[in-house]
């Protein structure tokens, strides 16, 4: 390694460890976590298997497997500026989740001592899935988007992906405003797992995130959850 290389790495170093160190990370007990979360002010993030999962989860929680290959880029799509409280089975794939999240400049991660194992001991309740999900959007490419937009004066898009929580948590309000403000704004759902290349087109480094189009020309955006009264008066 010649020495212009082996600065940049030090760097890079520095970089992660100047990241790590502006994140709060704290393992919480059971207890603790369950009252962090009932702030409803953060985003509770399961990094178990699907197989886990469908054994039960915590109410709420974004279901991201950490054994995805893909796991860091989706993980950087969550709102970093929100708490992010993680669990695992029983902590050991959530701690690894919460350092990565601090690489990666989170700004508070709450890890659940003891997981899904600490939780179901306390008799605290979880959910069984049942299938459900945001509505799947099919992949779509950057041309055809522009295409959409061309052909229509005003469009609604709702980026998302269907791991997210707050995604799903969306679904209901979208679902209705499609229905009776159709003749106000066409309303497009793109999934950014399958067109990743519109998420970097239009920056989008969190889910969910809203752009209003007009004529082709972004007017507004949001991240994150959002009213259906503060959705619908943008329309």
């Amino acid at each position: 390694m010649n020495v212009r290389n082996a600065k940049l790495v030090v760097a890079a170093m520095l970089s992660i460890a100047t990241a790590i160190a502006e994140t709060k990370i704290e393992d919480v007990s059971v207890t603790e976590f369950q009252e962090l979360v009932a702030q409803n002010n953060g985003i509770i993030l399961d990094v178990r298997t699907p197989d886990e999962i469908a054994q039960g989860h915590i109410s709420g929680a974004s279901m991201l497997n950490i054994y995805d290959e893909d796991f860091e880029r989706k993980l950087n799509l969550m709102q970093k500026d929100k708490p992010i409280y993680v669990y695992c089975r029983s902590g050991g794939r959530s701690s690894r989740a919460a350092q990565i999240m601090g690489e990666n400049g989170f700004s508070e991660v709450y890890n659940l001592e003891g997981g899904m194992g600490a939780w179901n001991r306390a008799n605290l309740p979880t959910i069984i899935p049942d299938g459900g999900s945001v509505k799947k959007a099919p992949g779509i490419s950057l041309a055809d988007f522009k295409k959409q937009l061309r052909n229509n004066d005003r469009v609604l898009v709702d980026f998302q992906t269907e791991w997210c929580a707050p995604c799903k948590q969306m679904v209901p309000i979208i679902d209705a405003l499609e229905y009776e403000l159709s003749d106000r704004a066409r309303i497009l759902r793109i999934d950014i797992d399958a067109s990743p290349e519109l998420a970097e087109a239009y920056a989008i480094e969190g889910v969910p995130v809203f752009i209003l189009f007009e004529k082709g020309q972004e007017t507004w955006r949001h991240s994150g959850v959002i009213a259906r009264e503060a959705l619908e008066a943008k329309l």
